[in-house]
């Protein structure tokens, strides 16, 4: 059974507790540490060492050798892991069942209410989980759903206005980009509206009643083993909101530095190259280095540049050398137990992508074809990535520096990414904290839409549900508060912290987390960043592919035109992207 964050006056009742169980058999320590056993509350956790234990003592309380507990609940490293283009109906909307909820617990779900989406021939399309073909059902949505400023205002609102934004193709965005006059209620009721638009975009065609109701669809915990899995043995957040009602830039940009410099868009109006001409602002990266703390950001080698590293090169270029690494060192790192205070793990965006982003397609060169070019897309490849990255911290077993009972695992998404959630946002404190307009007009005072996110602690029950109202500033929140800097902008200072997760006394040691198995995911064509064979090369890139390319050559070639395809990916990579990032130690 999940339980509830228990009320803070629990916490004595847990301590005394705990200290009378220290010397009882290794079967009270597993009825203590295993599922379902209640934690009690605890406040902020505090930076502490770890605690002295005589190893012959522990071993015959716990049946293996523990890793040590810290003073206080809490962890000494954050890893955060962000995946693409998500909702959180679409992944977790099915997660728990109301039968599975404890005492006291709600859990902002799919399981109560009617959920649905009136498409523009008057169709009603209800939130559905996805069925056909696995191969199929782990490649949806497909197309990709719209995903800037515009694209999300008829998603939220169900409006198009002016009537012209309906036909982008021909007539491009204009303003108020289909905003209304009244923003405070939003009725999440135009997702189906605006995937009709978009498929029109992509498919160059009106789309099926089968067609336009993918965006509607989702996953059962049992399609996703890895992701409910750990999201039901931890704490998973029903609350947690990106930051800005748009793309993958935008957000990531917002996640580190609380800001967007004014952009709602990746790339429109000025080019990519915007975001390399943008201000120094002050980003977490620079904070912890201020401070003496240590931060890394791990990428796939196989893409050799990291988007992290170009979205932030105004402020953080000069660290692309000494702290950007590839997967293989996190994965070493982690088992030396030399995991910094801070970690980013980038997903693979370009060559075989297991970013979870949806795929991207185009009819093909004959207007009567049927068949469609892609970028291939497998949720599956994100699940294993997930099952790797966890197994990694599981697996920390150091003494002395990083391991399972002392670092967090934070899992997310850069957005919502055009695909059908009902909680409708809320407002948010602007990074300047007024309303001023930036990119199309917008004044930052909204948060964008909800997003599976989870943490991994050794200091979290079992069954955890968080339903105050997060979004992506706790993270800078959570670390500037563990470290004592300076918050970055008005939008962090209002931020809460992560530290609601910790509600046990006594942590659970890595041993007696769930076990995840990676799923097998068919061979994807571009599983090797090597030279396209003629038929490979035509495939079009996903988004964020498309994106970083077009940062690297706005930085590099910037008359040259964005990439389209893999082919022009591994040209661009190949003649500017080499040893521009950091690999291994």
């Amino acid at each position: 059974m999940p339980v509830a964050l228990s009320v803070h006056d629990t916490a004595a009742m847990g301590r005394d507790a705990d200290a009378g169980d220290r010397h009882h058999s290794r079967r009270a320590f597993l009825r203590r540490a295993g599922i379902g056993a209640a934690g009690a509350a605890v406040g902020a956790g505090a930076v502490g060492a770890g605690v002295a234990y005589d190893e012959r003592v522990q071993d015959e309380r716990y049946g293996f050798t523990p890793l040590p507990e810290r003073r206080e609940p809490g962890f000494d490293h954050v890893v955060v892991l962000m995946f693409e283009n998500r909702s959180f109906d679409h992944v977790f909307g099915r997660l728990y069942t109301d039968d599975e909820l404890g005492d006291g617990q709600s859990f902002e779900g799919l399981q109560h209410g009617t959920h649905a989406n009136t498409a523009p021939d008057g169709t009603i399309v209800p939130a559905h989980v996805y069925q056909g073909s696995t191969d199929s059902v782990m490649s949806q949505p497909d197309p990709d759903p719209g995903e800037f400023y515009p694209h999300v205002n008829t998603q939220w609102y169900g409006t198009v206005d002016p009537e012209g934004n309906a036909d982008p193709t021909r007539n491009g965005y204009a303003a108020p980009y289909n905003v209304p006059s009244d923003t405070s209620a939003p009725t999440m009721s135009g997702f189906v509206h605006d995937y009709v638009v978009n498929y029109r975009i992509e498919r160059g065609r009106e789309p099926t009643v089968q067609e336009y109701s993918r965006v509607m669809g989702g996953f059962s915990p049992e399609m996703l083993p890895v992701f409910s899995t750990l999201a039901k043995s931890f704490a998973v957040y029903d609350h947690w909101h990106c930051a800005v009602p748009s793309q993958t830039f935008c957000n990531r940009s917002f996640f580190h530095a609380s800001t967007s410099h004014g952009y709602v868009t990746n790339g429109l109006q000025d080019g990519p190259g915007k975001w390399l001409d943008a201000s120094d602002v002050p980003t977490l990266f620079n904070r912890l280095e201020e401070a003496g703390k240590s931060w890394r950001v791990y990428f796939d080698a196989d893409q050799v540049v990291s988007l992290t590293g170009f979205l932030h090169a105004p402020s953080i270029e000069r660290y692309w050398k000494s702290n950007f690494r590839s997967m293989e060192q996190f994965h070493a790192d982690a088992a030396a137990g030399t995991l910094p205070d801070y970690a980013f793990v980038e997903p693979r965006m370009v060559f075989d992508h297991n970013d979870m982003h949806p795929p991207v397609s185009r009819p093909g060169a004959g207007a009567d074809q049927a068949a469609y070019e892609s970028a291939t897309s497998d949720v599956r490849a994100a699940e294993v990535l997930l099952a790797e990255v966890y197994g990694a911290v599981r697996g920390g077993r150091s003494t002395t520096g990083s391991n399972a009972v002392n670092t967090a695992l934070v899992v997310t998404f850069d957005e919502h990414g055009g695909i059908y959630d009902h909680v409708p946002p809320p407002g948010a404190v602007p990074p300047s904290g007024s309303a001023q307009p930036g990119e199309m007009d917008f004044t930052f005072d909204r948060l964008g839409g909800r997003v599976p996110t989870f943490v991994v602690s050794a200091y979290t029950e079992p069954g955890t549900i968080i339903n105050e109202p997060m979004h992506h500033a706790a993270i800078v929140r959570t670390l500037t508060q563990q470290h004592g800097l300076e918050p970055l902008t008005h939008r962090d200072a209002d931020a809460r912290g992560i530290q609601d997760v910790l509600n046990r006394t006594v942590p659970r040691q890595p041993q007696l987390w769930p076990d995840v198995a990676k799923p097998y995911v068919p061979r994807n064509p571009e599983h090797r960043r090597s030279a396209p064979n003629e038929r490979d090369r035509r495939r079009p890139l996903s988004a964020p592919g498309k994106g970083l390319l077009g940062l690297l050559l706005a930085k590099y070639e910037p008359d040259a035109p964005v990439p389209e395809t893999f082919g022009d990916a591994y040209d661009v990579l190949t003649r500017h992207g080499m040893g521009l990032f950091g690999d291994r130690d």
